[in-house]
Protein backbone atom coordinates (compact mmCIF):
# COMPACT_ATOMS: atom_id res chain seq x y z
CA UNK A 1 0.00 0.00 0.00
CA UNK A 2 2.98 2.60 -0.38
CA UNK A 3 1.98 6.21 -2.30
CA UNK A 4 3.38 6.09 -6.06
CA UNK A 5 6.44 7.72 -6.23
CA UNK A 6 5.17 10.77 -7.62
CA UNK A 7 3.48 11.14 -4.06
CA UNK A 8 6.78 10.54 -2.25
CA UNK A 9 9.07 11.97 -4.51
CA UNK A 10 7.13 15.10 -5.32
CA UNK A 11 5.98 16.46 -8.89
CA UNK A 12 8.06 13.98 -11.73
CA UNK A 13 10.98 15.31 -13.62
CA UNK A 14 9.69 17.48 -16.52
CA UNK A 15 9.47 15.03 -19.80
CA UNK A 16 13.05 14.73 -21.65
CA UNK A 17 12.21 16.30 -25.65
CA UNK A 18 13.86 14.08 -28.00
CA UNK A 19 17.23 15.83 -29.60
CA UNK A 20 16.95 17.48 -32.68
CA UNK A 21 13.52 17.03 -33.45
CA UNK A 22 11.67 20.67 -32.45
CA UNK A 23 13.38 22.87 -34.49
CA UNK A 24 13.91 20.19 -38.08
CA UNK A 25 12.20 21.62 -41.10
CA UNK A 26 10.56 18.92 -43.38
CA UNK A 27 12.56 18.67 -46.58
CA UNK A 28 11.14 20.35 -49.56
CA UNK A 29 9.74 17.91 -52.20
CA UNK A 30 11.98 16.76 -55.16
CA UNK A 31 9.23 17.98 -58.33
CA UNK A 32 6.49 20.17 -57.35
CA UNK A 33 2.79 18.34 -56.94
CA UNK A 34 -0.46 19.62 -58.23
CA UNK A 35 -2.53 21.08 -55.97
CA UNK A 36 -5.82 18.73 -56.24
CA UNK A 37 -2.90 15.89 -54.53
CA UNK A 38 -1.42 17.58 -51.94
CA UNK A 39 -4.25 17.56 -49.50
CA UNK A 40 -4.42 13.59 -49.51
CA UNK A 41 -0.61 13.39 -49.85
CA UNK A 42 -0.28 15.61 -46.81
CA UNK A 43 -2.80 13.27 -45.01
CA UNK A 44 -1.46 10.00 -45.89
CA UNK A 45 1.98 11.57 -45.03
CA UNK A 46 3.60 10.42 -41.49
CA UNK A 47 3.26 13.16 -38.52
CA UNK A 48 5.70 16.17 -38.68
CA UNK A 49 8.58 16.11 -36.07
CA UNK A 50 7.60 18.86 -33.92
CA UNK A 51 4.41 17.37 -33.08
CA UNK A 52 6.04 14.08 -31.56
CA UNK A 53 7.28 15.50 -28.72
CA UNK A 54 3.99 16.81 -27.71
CA UNK A 55 2.18 13.35 -28.62
CA UNK A 56 5.22 11.49 -26.62
CA UNK A 57 4.50 14.34 -23.47
CA UNK A 58 0.65 13.52 -23.33
CA UNK A 59 1.31 10.03 -23.52
CA UNK A 60 3.75 9.88 -20.97
CA UNK A 61 1.89 11.83 -18.84
CA UNK A 62 -1.41 9.13 -19.08
CA UNK A 63 0.84 7.11 -18.49
CA UNK A 64 2.06 8.37 -15.44
CA UNK A 65 -1.41 8.92 -14.06
CA UNK A 66 -2.49 5.32 -14.75
CA UNK A 67 0.20 4.08 -12.61
CA UNK A 68 -0.77 6.81 -10.27
CA UNK A 69 -4.51 5.44 -9.91
CA UNK A 70 -3.24 1.41 -10.10
CA UNK A 71 -1.77 2.32 -6.93
CA UNK A 72 -2.81 2.05 -3.23
CA UNK A 73 -2.52 5.57 -0.96
CA UNK A 74 -2.17 4.95 2.86
CA UNK A 75 -5.36 7.11 4.15
CA UNK A 76 -4.53 6.99 7.90
CA UNK A 77 -1.96 6.02 10.25
CA UNK A 78 -2.71 4.98 13.91
CA UNK A 79 0.71 5.07 15.90
CA UNK A 80 0.28 8.04 18.13
CA UNK A 81 1.05 5.48 21.02
CA UNK A 82 3.09 2.69 19.06
CA UNK A 83 4.72 2.03 22.58
CA UNK A 84 1.56 1.67 24.21
CA UNK A 85 -1.40 0.63 22.09
CA UNK A 86 -1.49 -1.57 18.85
CA UNK A 87 -0.34 0.12 15.41
CA UNK A 88 -2.48 0.09 12.24
CA UNK A 89 -2.76 1.68 8.89
CA UNK A 90 -5.60 2.20 6.02
CA UNK A 91 -4.85 2.23 2.55
CA UNK A 92 -6.86 2.64 -0.34
CA UNK A 93 -6.87 1.05 -4.19
CA UNK A 94 -9.19 2.27 -6.62
CA UNK A 95 -8.11 0.31 -9.32
CA UNK A 96 -8.45 -2.85 -7.52
CA UNK A 97 -11.77 -1.26 -5.66
CA UNK A 98 -10.17 -2.17 -2.46
CA UNK A 99 -10.14 -0.41 1.24
CA UNK A 100 -6.81 -2.32 3.46
CA UNK A 101 -6.03 -2.37 6.69
CA UNK A 102 -2.50 -3.52 7.85
CA UNK A 103 -2.11 -4.56 11.58
CA UNK A 104 1.66 -4.42 13.06
CA UNK A 105 2.95 -7.24 14.59
CA UNK A 106 4.38 -7.48 17.90
CA UNK A 107 7.93 -5.08 17.99
CA UNK A 108 6.92 -3.40 22.23
CA UNK A 109 7.25 -4.61 25.48
CA UNK A 110 3.52 -3.95 25.25
CA UNK A 111 2.79 -5.66 22.32
CA UNK A 112 4.60 -8.99 23.77
CA UNK A 113 2.64 -8.58 27.14
CA UNK A 114 -0.76 -8.80 24.78
CA UNK A 115 0.58 -11.97 22.92
CA UNK A 116 1.22 -13.22 26.65
CA UNK A 117 -2.51 -13.16 28.03
CA UNK A 118 -3.61 -16.11 27.13
CA UNK A 119 -7.00 -16.52 29.07
CA UNK A 120 -10.68 -16.13 27.49
CA UNK A 121 -12.61 -13.04 27.54
CA UNK A 122 -15.85 -13.42 27.06
CA UNK A 123 -17.26 -11.57 23.59
CA UNK A 124 -20.88 -11.27 22.15
CA UNK A 125 -21.45 -12.89 18.53
CA UNK A 126 -20.36 -10.28 15.96
CA UNK A 127 -23.66 -10.42 14.51
CA UNK A 128 -25.09 -9.38 18.08
CA UNK A 129 -22.51 -7.38 18.21
CA UNK A 130 -23.70 -4.89 15.46
CA UNK A 131 -27.22 -5.19 15.50
CA UNK A 132 -27.52 -7.94 12.77
CA UNK A 133 -28.93 -10.65 14.18
CA UNK A 134 -29.80 -14.07 12.27
CA UNK A 135 -30.93 -17.54 12.96
CA UNK A 136 -27.68 -18.63 13.83
CA UNK A 137 -26.14 -15.65 16.16
CA UNK A 138 -26.78 -15.42 19.70
CA UNK A 139 -24.20 -16.76 22.55
CA UNK A 140 -20.85 -15.79 23.71
CA UNK A 141 -17.14 -16.18 22.18
CA UNK A 142 -14.24 -17.31 23.86
CA UNK A 143 -11.68 -14.38 22.43
CA UNK A 144 -7.75 -13.98 23.44
CA UNK A 145 -7.58 -12.14 26.03
CA UNK A 146 -4.73 -9.82 24.84
CA UNK A 147 -5.69 -9.69 21.48
CA UNK A 148 -9.60 -8.38 22.26
CA UNK A 149 -8.20 -5.70 24.58
CA UNK A 150 -6.18 -4.61 22.00
CA UNK A 151 -8.78 -4.53 19.40
CA UNK A 152 -12.01 -3.49 21.79
CA UNK A 153 -10.41 -2.34 24.51
CA UNK A 154 -11.62 1.68 25.86
CA UNK A 155 -8.69 3.18 27.57
CA UNK A 156 -9.25 6.66 29.20
CA UNK A 157 -12.58 7.32 28.04
CA UNK A 158 -11.85 7.15 24.31
CA UNK A 159 -13.19 4.44 21.53
CA UNK A 160 -11.70 1.66 21.02
CA UNK A 161 -8.97 1.00 18.05
CA UNK A 162 -11.84 -1.19 16.56
CA UNK A 163 -14.43 1.80 15.83
CA UNK A 164 -11.64 4.14 15.18
CA UNK A 165 -10.69 1.92 12.48
CA UNK A 166 -14.51 1.51 11.42
CA UNK A 167 -14.65 5.48 11.52
CA UNK A 168 -11.21 5.28 8.79
CA UNK A 169 -13.19 2.82 6.33
CA UNK A 170 -16.64 5.05 6.70
CA UNK A 171 -14.73 8.02 6.18
CA UNK A 172 -13.47 6.62 2.91
CA UNK A 173 -16.70 5.50 1.42
CA UNK A 174 -18.56 8.96 2.07
CA UNK A 175 -15.50 10.82 0.28
CA UNK A 176 -16.10 9.30 -2.92
CA UNK A 177 -19.58 7.56 -4.35
CA UNK A 178 -17.19 5.12 -6.47
CA UNK A 179 -16.09 3.68 -3.42
CA UNK A 180 -19.66 2.59 -1.72
CA UNK A 181 -19.11 -0.62 -3.25
CA UNK A 182 -14.65 -1.15 -2.22
CA UNK A 183 -14.10 -4.23 -1.11
CA UNK A 184 -12.50 -4.49 2.89
CA UNK A 185 -9.30 -6.39 3.13
CA UNK A 186 -7.55 -7.09 6.44
CA UNK A 187 -4.04 -8.59 6.90
CA UNK A 188 -1.21 -8.65 9.18
CA UNK A 189 2.12 -10.84 10.48
CA UNK A 190 1.85 -12.49 13.53
CA UNK A 191 0.06 -10.32 16.67
CA UNK A 192 -0.66 -9.00 13.42
CA UNK A 193 -2.17 -11.39 11.28
CA UNK A 194 -4.04 -12.48 14.68
CA UNK A 195 -5.88 -9.02 15.19
CA UNK A 196 -6.83 -8.93 11.98
CA UNK A 197 -8.69 -12.06 12.29
CA UNK A 198 -10.43 -10.92 14.78
CA UNK A 199 -11.47 -7.67 12.98
CA UNK A 200 -12.42 -9.09 10.04
CA UNK A 201 -14.74 -11.59 11.87
CA UNK A 202 -16.31 -8.37 13.09
CA UNK A 203 -16.59 -6.07 10.52
CA UNK A 204 -18.29 -8.36 8.23
CA UNK A 205 -21.48 -7.91 10.37
CA UNK A 206 -21.53 -4.80 9.86
CA UNK A 207 -24.14 -3.66 8.15
CA UNK A 208 -22.31 -0.61 6.50
CA UNK A 209 -19.50 -2.89 5.03
CA UNK A 210 -19.32 -4.46 1.17
CA UNK A 211 -19.24 -8.58 1.88
CA UNK A 212 -17.20 -10.71 1.72
CA UNK A 213 -14.88 -8.98 3.50
CA UNK A 214 -10.85 -10.87 3.29
CA UNK A 215 -8.45 -11.33 6.03
CA UNK A 216 -5.06 -12.38 4.94
CA UNK A 217 -3.38 -13.71 8.06
CA UNK A 218 0.53 -14.49 8.08
CA UNK A 219 1.89 -16.50 10.86
CA UNK A 220 -1.29 -16.02 12.78
CA UNK A 221 -1.60 -17.45 16.48
CA UNK A 222 -4.82 -18.81 16.92
CA UNK A 223 -7.62 -16.47 18.52
CA UNK A 224 -10.64 -17.78 19.78
CA UNK A 225 -12.17 -21.18 20.60
CA UNK A 226 -14.94 -23.69 19.32
CA UNK A 227 -17.13 -21.19 19.31
CA UNK A 228 -15.11 -18.32 17.67
CA UNK A 229 -14.37 -21.24 15.38
CA UNK A 230 -17.75 -22.29 14.65
CA UNK A 231 -19.12 -18.52 14.03
CA UNK A 232 -16.37 -17.82 11.73
CA UNK A 233 -17.25 -20.85 9.49
CA UNK A 234 -20.90 -19.92 10.04
CA UNK A 235 -20.16 -16.72 8.20
CA UNK A 236 -17.88 -17.79 5.54
CA UNK A 237 -20.51 -20.17 4.68
CA UNK A 238 -22.66 -17.66 4.18
CA UNK A 239 -20.57 -15.82 2.12
CA UNK A 240 -19.80 -12.93 3.94
CA UNK A 241 -15.89 -13.81 4.78
CA UNK A 242 -13.13 -15.54 3.80
CA UNK A 243 -9.72 -16.24 5.47
CA UNK A 244 -6.36 -16.48 4.33
CA UNK A 245 -4.37 -17.90 6.93
CA UNK A 246 -0.35 -18.40 5.73
CA UNK A 247 1.62 -20.52 8.06
CA UNK A 248 4.97 -21.91 7.70
CA UNK A 249 5.60 -25.60 8.35
CA UNK A 250 7.45 -25.64 11.82
CA UNK A 251 6.42 -21.96 12.97
CA UNK A 252 5.50 -22.39 16.78
CA UNK A 253 3.36 -19.77 16.91
CA UNK A 254 1.08 -20.63 14.49
CA UNK A 255 0.58 -23.94 16.99
CA UNK A 256 -0.53 -21.74 19.82
CA UNK A 257 -2.16 -20.92 21.80
CA UNK A 258 -3.78 -24.21 22.33
CA UNK A 259 -5.26 -24.02 25.76
CA UNK A 260 -6.21 -20.95 27.91
CA UNK A 261 -4.49 -19.81 30.95
CA UNK A 262 -6.96 -21.04 33.40
CA UNK A 263 -7.12 -24.71 31.55
CA UNK A 264 -3.00 -24.62 31.95
CA UNK A 265 -3.03 -23.84 35.45
CA UNK A 266 -5.71 -26.62 36.02
CA UNK A 267 -4.15 -29.51 34.03
CA UNK A 268 -0.64 -28.44 35.94
CA UNK A 269 -2.33 -28.53 39.25
CA UNK A 270 -3.80 -31.81 37.97
CA UNK A 271 -1.06 -33.72 37.26
CA UNK A 272 1.17 -32.47 40.22
CA UNK A 273 -0.74 -31.26 43.00
CA UNK A 274 -3.82 -32.84 43.41
CA UNK A 275 -5.75 -31.05 46.68
CA UNK A 276 -4.43 -27.67 44.45
CA UNK A 277 -6.77 -28.89 41.65
CA UNK A 278 -9.14 -30.47 43.91
CA UNK A 279 -9.44 -26.30 45.20
CA UNK A 280 -9.38 -25.06 41.70
CA UNK A 281 -12.54 -27.34 41.06
CA UNK A 282 -14.47 -26.19 44.27
CA UNK A 283 -13.77 -22.33 43.87
CA UNK A 284 -15.04 -23.07 39.43
CA UNK A 285 -11.89 -22.71 38.09
CA UNK A 286 -11.70 -26.47 36.77
CA UNK A 287 -9.98 -26.88 33.30
CA UNK A 288 -13.20 -26.71 31.59
CA UNK A 289 -14.04 -27.84 28.14
CA UNK A 290 -13.94 -26.45 24.91
CA UNK A 291 -14.85 -23.02 26.22
CA UNK A 292 -11.22 -23.13 27.22
CA UNK A 293 -9.09 -24.30 24.03
CA UNK A 294 -8.03 -22.80 21.45
CA UNK A 295 -8.47 -23.53 17.13
CA UNK A 296 -7.73 -21.67 13.98
CA UNK A 297 -10.00 -20.35 11.33
CA UNK A 298 -10.06 -20.17 7.50
CA UNK A 299 -8.10 -21.49 4.79
CA UNK A 300 -5.09 -22.64 5.86
CA UNK A 301 -2.12 -22.84 3.38
CA UNK A 302 1.14 -24.42 4.62
CA UNK A 303 4.30 -23.46 3.49
CA UNK A 304 7.04 -26.00 3.21
CA UNK A 305 10.83 -25.56 3.34
CA UNK A 306 11.25 -28.43 0.93
CA UNK A 307 8.72 -30.36 -1.04
CA UNK A 308 6.32 -31.70 1.20
CA UNK A 309 5.75 -35.20 2.52
CA UNK A 310 2.16 -35.69 0.74
CA UNK A 311 2.46 -33.85 -2.25
CA UNK A 312 5.36 -32.33 -5.27
CA UNK A 313 4.55 -28.94 -4.18
CA UNK A 314 5.92 -26.60 -1.39
CA UNK A 315 2.51 -26.06 -0.66
CA UNK A 316 -0.71 -27.14 1.24
CA UNK A 317 -3.96 -26.14 1.41
CA UNK A 318 -6.97 -27.46 3.93
CA UNK A 319 -9.93 -26.28 5.38
CA UNK A 320 -11.24 -27.50 8.64
CA UNK A 321 -14.69 -25.43 8.91
CA UNK A 322 -16.96 -28.05 7.33
CA UNK A 323 -16.29 -30.33 10.35
CA UNK A 324 -16.58 -27.68 12.88
CA UNK A 325 -20.06 -26.32 11.34
CA UNK A 326 -21.46 -29.95 11.08
CA UNK A 327 -20.09 -31.67 14.09
CA UNK A 328 -19.75 -34.55 12.24
CA UNK A 329 -16.79 -35.67 14.72
CA UNK A 330 -14.41 -33.24 17.05
CA UNK A 331 -12.08 -30.67 15.26
CA UNK A 332 -8.42 -31.06 15.65
CA UNK A 333 -7.44 -28.00 17.62
CA UNK A 334 -3.16 -28.95 17.35
CA UNK A 335 -1.22 -29.54 14.83
CA UNK A 336 0.03 -33.15 15.73
CA UNK A 337 2.43 -33.19 12.97
CA UNK A 338 4.56 -29.71 13.16
CA UNK A 339 4.35 -30.50 17.02
CA UNK A 340 5.67 -33.43 16.37
CA UNK A 341 8.35 -32.55 14.84
CA UNK A 342 9.09 -29.52 17.29
CA UNK A 343 9.57 -31.64 19.97
CA UNK A 344 12.36 -33.18 17.97
CA UNK A 345 13.73 -30.38 17.29
CA UNK A 346 13.60 -29.52 21.02
CA UNK A 347 15.64 -32.57 22.28
CA UNK A 348 18.29 -32.08 19.32
CA UNK A 349 18.80 -28.61 20.24
CA UNK A 350 19.29 -29.54 23.98
CA UNK A 351 21.76 -32.01 22.97
CA UNK A 352 23.52 -29.38 20.66
CA UNK A 353 23.50 -27.09 23.76
CA UNK A 354 22.20 -24.30 21.59
CA UNK A 355 20.98 -20.99 23.13
CA UNK A 356 18.69 -20.51 20.23
CA UNK A 357 14.71 -20.97 20.35
CA UNK A 358 14.20 -23.91 18.17
CA UNK A 359 12.33 -23.13 14.33
CA UNK A 360 11.63 -19.66 15.45
CA UNK A 361 13.43 -18.24 12.75
CA UNK A 362 10.31 -19.77 10.64
CA UNK A 363 8.86 -17.17 12.01
CA UNK A 364 10.24 -14.07 10.87
CA UNK A 365 8.75 -12.07 7.64
CA UNK A 366 11.94 -13.10 5.75
CA UNK A 367 11.89 -16.56 5.75
CA UNK A 368 7.94 -16.58 4.66
CA UNK A 369 8.90 -13.90 1.90
CA UNK A 370 11.03 -16.75 0.35
CA UNK A 371 8.79 -19.56 0.83
CA UNK A 372 5.93 -17.49 -0.41
CA UNK A 373 8.55 -16.82 -3.79
CA UNK A 374 8.58 -20.19 -4.25
CA UNK A 375 5.31 -21.28 -4.66
CA UNK A 376 4.29 -17.85 -6.65
CA UNK A 377 4.44 -20.10 -9.98
CA UNK A 378 2.01 -22.80 -8.59
CA UNK A 379 -0.65 -19.91 -7.61
CA UNK A 380 -0.69 -18.15 -10.65
CA UNK A 381 -4.09 -18.18 -12.07
CA UNK A 382 -5.63 -19.18 -8.61
CA UNK A 383 -8.22 -17.50 -6.77
CA UNK A 384 -9.43 -17.41 -3.06
CA UNK A 385 -12.63 -17.97 -4.42
CA UNK A 386 -11.96 -21.04 -6.27
CA UNK A 387 -10.13 -22.83 -3.52
CA UNK A 388 -13.06 -22.54 -1.14
CA UNK A 389 -15.35 -23.55 -3.80
CA UNK A 390 -12.42 -26.88 -4.03
CA UNK A 391 -12.19 -26.87 -0.71
CA UNK A 392 -15.92 -26.77 0.75
CA UNK A 393 -18.28 -26.64 -2.24
CA UNK A 394 -21.82 -25.18 -2.57
CA UNK A 395 -21.19 -21.99 -0.76
CA UNK A 396 -21.92 -18.96 -2.23
CA UNK A 397 -18.33 -17.45 -2.59
CA UNK A 398 -18.63 -14.38 -4.52
CA UNK A 399 -16.54 -10.79 -4.79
Amino acid sequence: VAPPASVVNGAPAPLAMPPGTVNAPAPPPAHPMPTHYQHQSQAMAPAQPLAQPLAQQQQQRQQQQQEQRESSVITAVGDLKSEEELVYAVGVNPVKERITIIFRGSVTKSDFMTDARISMAKMPDPRSFNGTEDDSSGGELGVHQGFNDYLFGERNGQSSKYVEIMEHVSQLMAQNPDRKNYKLYVTGHSLGGALATLFGLYAAASSTIPLPVTVVSVASPRVGNLAFARTFAEMESQGKLRHLRIANHKDPVTLGPTVSSKRALALSAKAFSPLGYLALVVTGNGEGGDEEVYYHTGMKMKLFKHVSSVSSQRCELTYSGITIISGSKKPVAIDQEDMAEIEQSNKRKKKESSAELPMVSYHYGTSYSERMASVESDMKGMTLNNVYREKVGGMPWGG
